[in-house]
Protein backbone atom coordinates (compact mmCIF):
# COMPACT_ATOMS: atom_id res chain seq x y z
CA UNK A 1 0.00 0.00 0.00
CA UNK A 2 2.80 2.41 0.93
CA UNK A 3 4.67 1.63 -2.28
CA UNK A 4 1.55 2.27 -4.35
CA UNK A 5 0.82 5.56 -2.58
CA UNK A 6 4.39 6.76 -2.95
CA UNK A 7 4.52 5.91 -6.66
CA UNK A 8 1.24 7.62 -7.48
CA UNK A 9 1.93 10.63 -5.26
CA UNK A 10 5.34 11.22 -6.81
CA UNK A 11 4.73 10.16 -10.40
CA UNK A 12 0.97 10.47 -10.99
CA UNK A 13 -0.21 9.16 -14.35
CA UNK A 14 3.26 7.84 -15.15
CA UNK A 15 2.55 5.07 -12.63
CA UNK A 16 -1.24 4.99 -12.94
CA UNK A 17 -2.31 5.80 -16.48
CA UNK A 18 -5.93 5.86 -17.59
CA UNK A 19 -5.53 2.36 -19.01
CA UNK A 20 -4.01 1.07 -15.78
CA UNK A 21 -6.69 2.72 -13.66
CA UNK A 22 -9.42 1.19 -15.81
CA UNK A 23 -8.10 -2.26 -14.80
CA UNK A 24 -6.64 -1.50 -11.37
CA UNK A 25 -9.37 -3.52 -9.63
CA UNK A 26 -9.43 -6.50 -12.01
CA UNK A 27 -7.09 -8.72 -9.99
CA UNK A 28 -8.90 -7.90 -6.78
CA UNK A 29 -12.25 -8.68 -8.40
CA UNK A 30 -10.95 -12.10 -9.45
CA UNK A 31 -9.50 -12.75 -5.99
CA UNK A 32 -12.77 -11.65 -4.38
CA UNK A 33 -14.74 -14.07 -6.55
CA UNK A 34 -12.50 -16.90 -5.37
CA UNK A 35 -12.67 -15.88 -1.72
CA UNK A 36 -16.46 -15.53 -1.77
CA UNK A 37 -16.98 -18.59 -3.99
CA UNK A 38 -18.94 -16.48 -6.48
CA UNK A 39 -18.83 -16.22 -10.29
CA UNK A 40 -16.61 -13.38 -11.44
CA UNK A 41 -19.48 -11.61 -13.20
CA UNK A 42 -21.30 -11.41 -9.86
CA UNK A 43 -18.58 -9.47 -8.06
CA UNK A 44 -17.73 -5.79 -7.82
CA UNK A 45 -15.45 -3.61 -5.71
CA UNK A 46 -16.99 -0.75 -3.74
CA UNK A 47 -15.73 1.92 -1.38
CA UNK A 48 -17.33 0.33 1.68
CA UNK A 49 -19.86 -2.24 2.88
CA UNK A 50 -22.33 0.55 3.65
CA UNK A 51 -22.14 1.64 0.02
CA UNK A 52 -22.88 -1.89 -1.18
CA UNK A 53 -25.72 -2.40 1.29
CA UNK A 54 -27.19 0.96 0.36
CA UNK A 55 -27.04 0.10 -3.34
CA UNK A 56 -28.76 -3.25 -2.80
CA UNK A 57 -31.42 -1.72 -0.57
CA UNK A 58 -32.08 0.97 -3.16
CA UNK A 59 -32.49 -1.69 -5.83
CA UNK A 60 -34.96 -3.64 -3.68
CA UNK A 61 -36.49 -0.82 -1.66
CA UNK A 62 -39.59 -0.46 -3.79
CA UNK A 63 -40.72 -4.01 -3.01
CA UNK A 64 -43.93 -4.36 -1.05
CA UNK A 65 -43.86 -6.31 2.18
CA UNK A 66 -41.77 -6.61 5.32
CA UNK A 67 -38.04 -6.91 5.93
CA UNK A 68 -36.56 -9.14 8.65
CA UNK A 69 -33.63 -7.65 10.58
CA UNK A 70 -31.67 -8.47 13.74
CA UNK A 71 -32.17 -5.81 16.42
CA UNK A 72 -28.52 -5.86 17.54
CA UNK A 73 -26.93 -6.15 14.09
CA UNK A 74 -24.34 -3.66 12.88
CA UNK A 75 -26.07 -0.40 11.87
CA UNK A 76 -24.82 -0.57 8.28
CA UNK A 77 -27.06 -3.61 7.86
CA UNK A 78 -30.21 -2.04 9.29
CA UNK A 79 -29.97 1.69 8.54
CA UNK A 80 -30.73 1.48 4.80
CA UNK A 81 -33.96 -0.36 5.59
CA UNK A 82 -34.88 2.08 8.33
CA UNK A 83 -34.49 4.82 5.74
CA UNK A 84 -36.81 2.88 3.44
CA UNK A 85 -39.30 2.70 6.30
CA UNK A 86 -39.22 6.49 6.52
CA UNK A 87 -39.48 6.93 2.74
CA UNK A 88 -41.97 4.21 1.84
CA UNK A 89 -43.37 2.84 5.09
CA UNK A 90 -41.51 -0.48 4.72
CA UNK A 91 -42.44 -2.69 7.67
CA UNK A 92 -39.57 -3.96 9.79
CA UNK A 93 -39.74 -7.26 11.66
CA UNK A 94 -37.12 -7.35 14.42
CA UNK A 95 -35.47 -10.54 15.67
CA UNK A 96 -33.42 -10.57 18.88
CA UNK A 97 -30.08 -12.32 19.33
CA UNK A 98 -30.32 -13.88 22.80
CA UNK A 99 -28.06 -16.55 24.31
CA UNK A 100 -30.93 -18.92 25.11
CA UNK A 101 -32.39 -19.00 21.60
CA UNK A 102 -30.98 -20.03 18.25
CA UNK A 103 -30.84 -16.91 16.07
CA UNK A 104 -31.24 -18.92 12.87
CA UNK A 105 -34.44 -20.50 14.18
CA UNK A 106 -35.74 -17.10 15.23
CA UNK A 107 -35.06 -15.66 11.77
CA UNK A 108 -36.77 -18.58 10.09
CA UNK A 109 -39.82 -18.18 12.36
CA UNK A 110 -40.00 -14.48 11.53
CA UNK A 111 -40.25 -15.16 7.78
CA UNK A 112 -43.81 -15.40 6.52
CA UNK A 113 -45.85 -14.72 3.41
CA UNK A 114 -45.43 -10.95 3.87
CA UNK A 115 -41.62 -11.13 3.98
CA UNK A 116 -39.90 -9.65 0.96
CA UNK A 117 -36.32 -9.46 2.25
CA UNK A 118 -34.04 -10.70 5.01
CA UNK A 119 -30.88 -8.68 5.67
CA UNK A 120 -28.45 -10.09 8.23
CA UNK A 121 -24.79 -10.41 9.17
CA UNK A 122 -23.49 -13.96 8.81
CA UNK A 123 -21.72 -13.50 12.15
CA UNK A 124 -23.05 -10.96 14.62
CA UNK A 125 -20.40 -8.39 15.48
CA UNK A 126 -21.33 -7.95 19.16
CA UNK A 127 -21.89 -11.56 20.21
CA UNK A 128 -20.16 -13.79 17.65
CA UNK A 129 -23.44 -15.56 16.95
CA UNK A 130 -23.30 -17.47 13.67
CA UNK A 131 -26.30 -17.51 11.34
CA UNK A 132 -26.96 -20.63 9.26
CA UNK A 133 -27.35 -18.66 6.05
CA UNK A 134 -28.37 -21.62 3.80
CA UNK A 135 -31.19 -22.49 6.22
CA UNK A 136 -32.44 -18.90 6.22
CA UNK A 137 -32.18 -18.71 2.43
CA UNK A 138 -34.10 -21.97 1.99
CA UNK A 139 -36.97 -20.64 4.10
CA UNK A 140 -36.89 -17.26 2.33
CA UNK A 141 -37.16 -18.97 -1.03
CA UNK A 142 -40.38 -20.65 0.12
CA UNK A 143 -42.06 -17.24 0.28
CA UNK A 144 -40.17 -15.57 -2.56
CA UNK A 145 -38.11 -13.32 -0.27
CA UNK A 146 -34.68 -11.91 -1.03
CA UNK A 147 -31.65 -12.55 1.22
CA UNK A 148 -28.86 -9.99 1.72
CA UNK A 149 -25.84 -11.05 3.80
CA UNK A 150 -23.05 -9.01 5.35
CA UNK A 151 -19.99 -11.27 5.70
CA UNK A 152 -17.71 -8.60 7.20
CA UNK A 153 -17.36 -10.46 10.51
CA UNK A 154 -16.61 -13.80 8.81
CA UNK A 155 -14.61 -13.45 5.60
CA UNK A 156 -10.95 -14.10 6.30
CA UNK A 157 -11.72 -15.96 9.53
CA UNK A 158 -14.04 -18.62 8.13
CA UNK A 159 -15.38 -19.95 4.84
CA UNK A 160 -17.83 -17.89 2.79
CA UNK A 161 -19.73 -19.32 -0.18
CA UNK A 162 -22.17 -17.30 -2.24
CA UNK A 163 -22.91 -20.44 -4.29
CA UNK A 164 -23.79 -22.60 -1.27
CA UNK A 165 -25.60 -19.84 0.57
CA UNK A 166 -27.72 -18.94 -2.50
CA UNK A 167 -27.96 -15.37 -1.22
CA UNK A 168 -29.17 -12.64 -3.56
CA UNK A 169 -26.46 -10.24 -2.41
CA UNK A 170 -23.39 -10.32 -0.21
CA UNK A 171 -21.19 -7.50 1.03
CA UNK A 172 -17.95 -7.54 2.96
CA UNK A 173 -15.67 -4.79 4.27
CA UNK A 174 -11.96 -5.12 3.62
CA UNK A 175 -10.71 -3.88 6.99
CA UNK A 176 -11.83 -6.60 9.43
CA UNK A 177 -10.53 -10.16 9.24
CA UNK A 178 -9.51 -9.54 5.64
CA UNK A 179 -6.91 -7.29 7.26
CA UNK A 180 -6.75 -4.45 4.74
CA UNK A 181 -7.71 -0.83 5.35
CA UNK A 182 -10.83 1.30 5.20
CA UNK A 183 -11.98 2.46 1.80
CA UNK A 184 -12.58 -0.82 -0.01
CA UNK A 185 -15.21 -3.55 0.16
CA UNK A 186 -16.53 -6.51 -1.82
CA UNK A 187 -19.98 -6.88 -3.35
CA UNK A 188 -21.52 -9.99 -4.91
CA UNK A 189 -24.89 -9.91 -6.66
CA UNK A 190 -27.09 -12.62 -8.16
CA UNK A 191 -27.50 -12.24 -11.95
CA UNK A 192 -30.86 -10.47 -11.91
CA UNK A 193 -29.59 -7.84 -9.47
CA UNK A 194 -26.27 -7.54 -11.29
CA UNK A 195 -28.24 -6.76 -14.47
CA UNK A 196 -30.42 -4.11 -12.83
CA UNK A 197 -29.81 -0.41 -13.35
CA UNK A 198 -28.43 0.90 -10.04
CA UNK A 199 -30.23 3.75 -8.34
CA UNK A 200 -26.81 5.40 -8.00
CA UNK A 201 -24.50 5.31 -11.00
CA UNK A 202 -20.98 6.63 -11.41
CA UNK A 203 -18.42 6.90 -14.16
CA UNK A 204 -16.55 3.82 -12.93
CA UNK A 205 -19.63 1.64 -13.53
CA UNK A 206 -19.60 2.08 -17.30
CA UNK A 207 -18.41 -0.60 -19.70
CA UNK A 208 -15.40 1.52 -20.68
CA UNK A 209 -14.80 4.01 -17.83
CA UNK A 210 -12.31 6.16 -19.71
CA UNK A 211 -14.35 6.36 -22.89
CA UNK A 212 -15.93 9.57 -21.68
CA UNK A 213 -19.34 10.21 -23.23
CA UNK A 214 -21.61 12.17 -20.90
CA UNK A 215 -24.60 11.81 -23.26
CA UNK A 216 -24.92 8.01 -23.29
CA UNK A 217 -25.18 5.61 -20.34
CA UNK A 218 -23.31 2.42 -21.17
CA UNK A 219 -23.16 0.38 -17.99
CA UNK A 220 -20.86 -2.60 -17.50
CA UNK A 221 -22.63 -5.86 -18.39
CA UNK A 222 -22.14 -7.38 -14.93
CA UNK A 223 -21.95 -6.43 -11.24
CA UNK A 224 -19.24 -3.87 -12.00
CA UNK A 225 -22.02 -1.47 -12.99
CA UNK A 226 -22.49 -0.94 -9.23
CA UNK A 227 -18.98 0.51 -8.89
CA UNK A 228 -19.27 4.26 -8.53
CA UNK A 229 -16.04 6.22 -8.70
CA UNK A 230 -12.42 6.49 -7.71
CA UNK A 231 -11.92 4.66 -4.40
CA UNK A 232 -8.92 4.06 -2.14
CA UNK A 233 -6.85 2.13 -4.66
CA UNK A 234 -4.11 1.76 -2.06
CA UNK A 235 -6.59 -0.09 0.17
CA UNK A 236 -7.58 -2.24 -2.81
CA UNK A 237 -3.93 -3.12 -3.42
CA UNK A 238 -3.57 -4.02 0.25
CA UNK A 239 -6.73 -6.12 0.19
CA UNK A 240 -5.55 -8.08 -2.84
CA UNK A 241 -2.27 -8.88 -1.10
CA UNK A 242 -4.07 -9.80 2.11
CA UNK A 243 -6.58 -12.12 0.41
CA UNK A 244 -3.72 -13.97 -1.26
CA UNK A 245 -1.89 -14.33 2.06
CA UNK A 246 -4.99 -15.53 3.88
CA UNK A 247 -5.86 -18.07 1.20
CA UNK A 248 -2.27 -19.35 1.21
CA UNK A 249 -2.53 -19.84 4.97
CA UNK A 250 -5.85 -21.64 4.52
CA UNK A 251 -9.15 -20.27 5.78
CA UNK A 252 -10.09 -23.57 7.46
CA UNK A 253 -6.74 -23.63 9.26
CA UNK A 254 -7.30 -20.06 10.45
CA UNK A 255 -10.74 -21.03 11.78
CA UNK A 256 -9.33 -24.06 13.60
CA UNK A 257 -6.53 -21.95 15.08
CA UNK A 258 -9.04 -19.38 16.38
CA UNK A 259 -11.20 -22.11 17.89
CA UNK A 260 -8.24 -23.44 19.85
CA UNK A 261 -7.53 -19.96 21.20
CA UNK A 262 -11.19 -19.42 22.07
CA UNK A 263 -11.30 -22.68 24.00
CA UNK A 264 -8.13 -21.77 25.89
CA UNK A 265 -9.56 -18.36 26.75
CA UNK A 266 -12.90 -19.64 28.00
CA UNK A 267 -11.26 -22.30 30.15
CA UNK A 268 -8.95 -19.66 31.60
CA UNK A 269 -11.52 -17.01 32.49
CA UNK A 270 -14.41 -19.13 33.73
CA UNK A 271 -12.82 -19.46 37.21
CA UNK A 272 -12.75 -15.64 37.26
CA UNK A 273 -16.51 -15.42 36.76
CA UNK A 274 -16.46 -14.70 33.02
CA UNK A 275 -18.54 -16.77 30.61
CA UNK A 276 -19.14 -16.61 26.84
CA UNK A 277 -22.36 -15.31 25.31
CA UNK A 278 -22.68 -18.77 23.76
CA UNK A 279 -20.66 -21.86 24.75
CA UNK A 280 -18.30 -23.16 22.09
CA UNK A 281 -20.38 -26.33 21.98
CA UNK A 282 -23.26 -24.28 20.56
CA UNK A 283 -23.26 -24.60 16.73
CA UNK A 284 -24.15 -20.91 16.61
CA UNK A 285 -20.93 -19.94 18.39
CA UNK A 286 -18.16 -18.51 16.23
CA UNK A 287 -14.51 -19.50 16.53
CA UNK A 288 -13.00 -16.04 16.21
CA UNK A 289 -15.32 -13.77 18.21
CA UNK A 290 -15.78 -14.50 21.90
CA UNK A 291 -18.18 -12.21 23.76
CA UNK A 292 -17.33 -12.53 27.47
CA UNK A 293 -19.84 -11.55 30.12
CA UNK A 294 -19.50 -11.09 33.86
CA UNK A 295 -22.40 -10.72 36.32
CA UNK A 296 -20.80 -7.80 38.17
CA UNK A 297 -18.30 -6.15 35.83
CA UNK A 298 -18.50 -2.70 34.30
CA UNK A 299 -17.42 -3.66 30.79
CA UNK A 300 -16.21 -0.17 29.86
CA UNK A 301 -14.05 -0.03 32.98
CA UNK A 302 -12.53 -3.43 32.24
CA UNK A 303 -11.87 -2.46 28.63
CA UNK A 304 -10.17 0.77 29.70
CA UNK A 305 -7.96 -0.94 32.30
CA UNK A 306 -6.94 -3.66 29.85
CA UNK A 307 -5.91 -1.01 27.34
CA UNK A 308 -4.23 1.52 29.63
CA UNK A 309 -2.51 -0.80 32.11
CA UNK A 310 -1.96 -4.01 30.15
CA UNK A 311 -1.79 -2.86 26.51
CA UNK A 312 -4.49 -5.35 25.57
CA UNK A 313 -7.01 -4.05 23.06
CA UNK A 314 -10.53 -5.48 22.90
CA UNK A 315 -13.99 -4.01 22.47
CA UNK A 316 -16.87 -3.32 24.78
CA UNK A 317 -20.07 -4.32 23.02
CA UNK A 318 -23.18 -3.85 25.13
CA UNK A 319 -22.79 -6.05 28.20
CA UNK A 320 -19.94 -8.06 26.66
CA UNK A 321 -16.19 -7.80 26.36
CA UNK A 322 -15.54 -8.83 22.75
CA UNK A 323 -12.33 -10.73 22.09
CA UNK A 324 -11.32 -11.16 18.45
CA UNK A 325 -8.83 -13.80 17.31
CA UNK A 326 -6.91 -14.08 14.05
CA UNK A 327 -3.95 -16.00 12.68
CA UNK A 328 -1.45 -13.56 14.22
CA UNK A 329 -2.65 -14.33 17.78
CA UNK A 330 -1.23 -17.17 19.82
CA UNK A 331 -1.50 -18.82 23.23
CA UNK A 332 0.71 -16.15 24.80
CA UNK A 333 -1.88 -13.52 23.91
CA UNK A 334 -4.62 -15.57 25.54
CA UNK A 335 -2.59 -16.19 28.68
CA UNK A 336 -1.73 -12.47 28.93
CA UNK A 337 -5.43 -11.62 28.73
CA UNK A 338 -6.39 -14.18 31.37
CA UNK A 339 -3.67 -12.86 33.69
CA UNK A 340 -4.84 -9.28 33.10
CA UNK A 341 -8.48 -10.12 33.79
CA UNK A 342 -7.47 -11.81 37.03
CA UNK A 343 -5.83 -8.55 38.10
CA UNK A 344 -8.64 -6.20 37.04
CA UNK A 345 -10.80 -5.11 39.95
CA UNK A 346 -14.42 -5.81 39.08
CA UNK A 347 -16.43 -2.61 39.31
CA UNK A 348 -20.20 -3.19 39.21
CA UNK A 349 -21.78 -1.63 36.17
CA UNK A 350 -25.26 -0.42 35.32
CA UNK A 351 -26.91 -3.66 34.30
Amino acid sequence: MITFLRDVAQHGNLRLSDEEEAHVLDDLQAAAAGLLDAPGTWTAITGGASEGLGQVTAALGSIDGSVVLVSSDFPSVTYPWLAERERRGTRIVWVDDTPNHDLTDELIRAIDASTKAVCVSAVQYATGTVVDVPAVTERARDVGARVIVDATQLAGAGPVSVRQWSADALVCSGYKWLSSHGGVALLALAPDLAAATPRLVGWKGSDEPFSFDPTILRLAPDARRFELSTISYASAVGLLTSIRLLRDCGIERIAAHARGLASRLIDGVEPLGWSPFRPLSDPASSNHIVALQHPAADIRHVQRVLSEEHRIICSGRGSSLRISFHLYNDANDVDALVDALSAVAVVPGDR
